[in-house]
């Protein structure tokens, strides 16, 4: 009998498994309604009940200057209400209604000048993480596909996205064409934290991870945020350093992605990326039948189910249709995990995520 492991194993090795691999995304405010709605005590509990496939690891936080939030980064509150991460970036928690987020507030590097400012600014210390704890994880969840990855806010590894939260987006846009040394002097810092912060997951554990998950947000709705060109300059260098590194442990890696990335796939191929994750498919460019076709000998895709009007707006029924038509598609073959195309919302009823996940099996 297939476990989850060999089932995600097969479908990364590009070939059909017995059925196509599960993945779970969604805030805390659906877990716990989820939960709820069905009884159950624990998000494994759920997990196992909806026959999900992967895992997600990471080293736990030893130092007392942080806590690790619910949903999963790492915070201390300010007397003022705000909230400031292992970057110093500052947040403010907004209510939505349905939920809450965490906004960022201030940038700690939006007054850097020079490459000297970046250098002088209090960077994480890797010494603070228990790197060991991510072995005992990886024996919990053996049997399933173990993905190393770390809170989207800040461990996870990032060049782009996390460099926009510490310069400001807008600022961080213009020095691309007008500040480069400072783009690289922040660039270099980030990379060499999550070089040895990841490297150091990887000499304690490695045996015991399938998959290293990379965090960057390079696409709008309508395309890229910065140009092929500017990608190629600043950050692609850096990425294939990452994938690298997760390839000298034998590792599969996956980048995490938003919005229309299409012009930049065939570069991420150029540096090994194996596994592509959400697959927003109203994004422009982002078709399934195309990717598929274009580059579907070359990648894994992750994803793909609509969170923006399927799932929170859809019939069972058009979840179903939907759900058959990405594993028609990206999953044939192989070289496809489904799951959201990015965190479930409160928004998303249970009965819309039972089908999403109950099509999937029965198929």
């Amino acid at each position: 009998m297939t476990n989850p492991k060999q089932r995600v194993l097969t479908a990364l090795a590009h070939r059909e498994p017995d059925r196509v691999p599960l993945d779970w995304w969604a805030v805390p405010e659906t877990v716990t309604s989820a939960m709820k709605t069905l009884g159950l005590n624990s998000q494994e509990e759920l997990l196992q009940g909806l026959e999900i496939d992967l895992r997600y690891v990471k080293p736990r936080y030893a130092g007392d200057d942080y806590i690790e939030q619910p949903d999963g980064s790492l915070h201390k509150k300010l007397p003022e209400g705000t909230f400031v991460d292992i970057w110093s970036v500052q947040r403010k928690e907004i209510d939505w209604g349905k939920g809450s987020y965490l906004e960022v507030v201030r940038s700690p590097l939006a007054q850097a000048e020079t490459p000297g400012d970046i250098e002088q600014h209090p960077w994480p210390d890797v010494e603070k993480f228990d790197y060991h704890s991510v072995v005992e994880q990886c024996e919990e969840y053996r049997d399933f596909g173990v993905v190393c990855t770390g809170d989207r806010l800040a461990t996870r590894a990032s060049v782009f996205k996390l460099a926009m939260y510490l310069r400001g987006m807008d600022r961080l846009l213009m020095d691309l064409a007008l500040n480069p040394k400072l783009v690289d002097a922040l660039v270099h810092k980030l990379l060499e934290f999550h070089l040895e912060h990841n490297q150091r997951i990887f000499e304690c554990s490695a045996e015991g991870i399938d998959i290293f998950m990379l965090g960057d947000d390079f696409g709008s709705e309508n395309g890229p945020l910065i140009s092929p060109e500017m990608f190629r300059r600043f950050f692609k260098p850096a990425l294939k350093e990452l994938i690298a590194l997760g390839k000298r442990y034998g590792l599969r890696v996956m980048l995490h992605s938003c919005g229309s990335v299409r012009e930049l796939i065939p570069d991420l191929i150029d540096i090994g990326l194996d596994i592509l994750n959400p697959i927003q498919t109203h994004a422009r460019g982002m078709v399934p039948e195309e990717l598929k076709r274009e580059f579907g000998k070359d990648l894994c895709f992750h994803g793909s189910i609509d969170v923006q009007h399927t799932l929170p707006f859809g019939t069972p029924e058009e979840v179903k249709s939907e759900v058959k038509a990405r594993i028609q598609t990206l999953g044939k073959g192989g070289s496809f995990i489904l799951a959201p195309a990015h965190n479930l919302q409160p928004d998303v009823s249970i009965q819309n995520i039972l089908t999403m996940y109950r099509t999937a099996v029965e198929i």
